[in-house]
């Protein structure tokens, strides 16, 4: 037995209508909705949403935008593709020209006042006799007449419901929803519970602020809690995952090329690091890259990593963090930590992002090209300190067993700019004016 197309998995036509209905939910989708609705609520792929998406698009007959649709009237026979209710309340007050249907009392009244000029069974302010209450009752009973119903779309046009016809008892019908007592209580119940699964996940996803006497000293100086406050973990843990530049049907990762090459660049970067200690960097050199206060004196020289696991592991936190930077400096629909870059962060990460295109391109060929006005925000003596010192150590004999490193590309380049402009920020206030404190936060969570 064949398999069936791709987009008929999902939808099925309904040519009576020129609809396309969503087999799962059990209601049509607008053609150019279609691959918002997969991703949302089936949560599929956005390569093979496309996919489907164009081939439902190509059935003949179907109807495009919301003026074209035509709301059926006269009770049809039910759509086989849609559930049938048996709840209908359809409008008795002009029946020669009112086809309006709605599943509550609160409803009809509504359509009532608004469509009848007004009407009301019960006009009359104050609480009524019990007379009155009858006569009330039997009015609204002659207002609406109890029908079976359907509707086309779940939300806005086209999801009014229209009568049909009562659905035949053989069994080949559509399905009829239950609306007696028990399925109701039954309904209610699984909303209930719905909604308190929601509750109970969105408080374990959502950062909530701490308790002023939760014994932890390691929060209380960070200020993790504070800052983070309100934001969602899924996402913060979703903005520092490692990008992919071309990804396949089966993942649900959008490709991200500019991320991409900036998450190569920075691995790239560390390995050279790795090779510069190794076969080009003296002794003196290693002596200040390791100090961490100017006053300080080391005995011990900065020292390579043992294995190539140790490198992509310390390399990894800084990719998070660019990657953080990556996603928040665009434009987002979630909550992400407030920070604001100097105006020499600002240009360097242009010229990050800039190059990261290029390289995509395909221009990182010309290797020859000046790097001035990339390099005028910064310390001129002490770059022209370390190349020089490069330069003497090419000149002498190789200090370690591994292939002489090659010179750094201009995305490389502008990857080590950044992230010296990160670490020459100075804090005059609050920590996390830092934008590295920022995105150290979310690095250092990924890894608990």
């Amino acid at each position: 037995m064949s398999k069936p197309s791709i987009e008929c998995q999902y939808f099925e036509h309904v040519p009576e209508h020129s609809v396309a209905a969503c087999r799962e939910c059990r209601y049509a989708v607008w053609p150019d909705q279609i691959e918002g609705h997969l991703q949302k609520q089936h949560k599929v792929s956005y390569k093979e949403a496309e996919a489907v998406g164009q081939q439902v698009r190509s059935w003949a007959g179907l109807v495009q935008y919301p003026s074209e649709l035509e709301v059926p009237t006269g009770a049809p026979k039910p759509v086989r593709q849609l559930p049938v209710y048996t709840d209908g309340m359809l409008c008795q007050f002009d029946s020669s020209c009112c086809y309006y249907v709605a599943r509550s009392k609160e409803a009809i009244r509504k359509h009532w006042r608004k469509d009848h000029q007004g009407w009301s069974a019960g006009k009359k302010r104050g609480r009524p006799s019990r007379t009155r209450q009858k006569s009330v009752q039997a009015h609204m009973d002659k207002g609406y007449r109890l029908v079976h119903c359907q509707r086309l779309f779940s939300s806005r046009h086209g999801s009014q419901y229209f009568e049909v016809q009562a659905p035949s008892q053989d069994g080949e019908g559509p399905e009829i929803v239950p609306v007696d007592g028990a399925a109701a209580w039954a309904r209610v119940g699984e909303q209930m519970a719905k909604a308190w699964a929601d509750i109970e996940k969105r408080a374990q996803t959502t950062i909530q602020e701490g308790e002023r006497d939760e014994v932890n000293p390691w929060l209380e100086r960070t200020q993790w809690l504070p800052y983070l406050v309100g934001m969602e973990r899924p996402d913060l843990l979703a903005c520092i995952e490692e990008p992919v530049a071309e990804p396949d049907a089966r993942q649900e990762q959008q490709a991200e090329p500019v991320e991409a090459a900036i998450w190569a660049a920075m691995d790239g970067l560390a390995r050279f690091s790795q090779a510069s200690i190794i076969d080009r960097i003296g002794v003196f050199i290693r002596l200040e890259a390791i100090r961490t206060e100017m006053h300080q004196t080391r005995f011990q020289p900065l020292q390579p990593y043992m294995d190539k696991n140790a490198i992509v592991k310390h390399t990894r936190p800084w990719q998070q963090m660019l990657m953080f930077f990556a996603r928040t400096q665009k434009e987002h629909g979630w909550k992400s930590p407030k920070y604001r870059f100097t105006r020499r962060q600002r240009e360097a990460w242009e010229v990050l992002i800039e190059q990261a295109k290029r390289s995509i391109e395909g221009d990182e060929e010309d290797e020859a090209e000046d790097m001035d006005e990339e390099r005028e925000e910064l310390d001129e003596e002490m770059m022209d300190d370390i190349d020089e010192a490069i330069e003497v150590a090419e000149e002498e004999p190789g200090q370690g067993e591994g292939p002489e490193p090659k010179k750094l590309s201009k995305i490389q380049k502008a990857c080590l700019e950044f992230c010296i402009a990160l670490l020459n920020h100075r804090i005059t206030r609050r920590e996390y004016d830092s934008p590295l404190d920022s995105a150290t936060i979310n690095s250092i969570r990924s890894l608990s």
